[in-house]
């Protein structure tokens, strides 16, 4: 016999009445509609759509997904101390400036959620074009431990003073090719497009 009992925090309270076989028993195929869309081409897929792609016997090993592309964040200058760093941060430190645009690209980046970025830290003017080509040209292209990025913001050394390598580093150390070099737009102005 199948009974049917109510349920009282704590205690079985007392039996009702009978029930009928397979109440409340959901038969297969019941959840999701034949030929219902459950995840469209695209779509960023988040834990629920495993659960639900596992529920109706799709197999996860075999799913093809993109990866999100991985933006590094660079920032180059003498001139800056690391404000992940407060030991360096001292108001007496003359010609030095907190680097704030890095802790706001990232978190900014990572808000977005379309994308992995990647905390490059800072270079400074002084390491050369070679010193810095050769480290940027690890980072992109990767090797045995890391994957690489897909694309780098650099902020910084791009503008017109004697210590600003950073155009040459992307295009003579890296064979870059500048699109636009320029913005009409302050601050901003020295704003540049490279791709290697």
């Amino acid at each position: 016999d199948v009974l049917k009992m109510k349920i009282v925090p704590s205690k079985v309270s007392s039996i009702l009445n009978e029930t009928k076989p397979w109440t409340w028993i959901r038969k297969i195929g019941s959840d999701v509609a034949a030929e219902s869309i459950v995840l469209s081409k695209g779509e960023k897929i988040r834990p629920v759509h495993l659960a639900l792609l596992a529920q109706l016997g799709a197999p996860l090993d075999v799913l093809q997904v993109k990866t999100l592309p991985r933006i590094g964040v660079l920032s180059t200058g003498n001139e800056l101390v690391d404000a992940y760093e407060s030991s360096k941060l001292k108001s007496n430190q003359l010609g030095k400036i907190p680097d704030a645009n890095r802790p706001l690209l990232l978190s900014q980046l990572g808000a977005y959620g379309n994308c992995a970025p990647t905390d490059l830290g800072i270079v400074t003017d002084d390491d050369g074009i070679d010193a810095i080509s050769s480290r940027l040209n690890q980072i992109l292209w990767g090797n045995d431990e890391t994957e690489g990025i897909d694309v780098l913001v650099a902020t910084g050394g791009i503008s017109m003073g004697e210590k600003d390598i950073m155009e040459r580093v992307f295009v003579r150390g890296m064979g870059g090719k500048v699109h636009f070099g320029r913005m009409n737009m302050k601050p901003g102005k020295p704003t540049t497009f490279i791709t290697i």
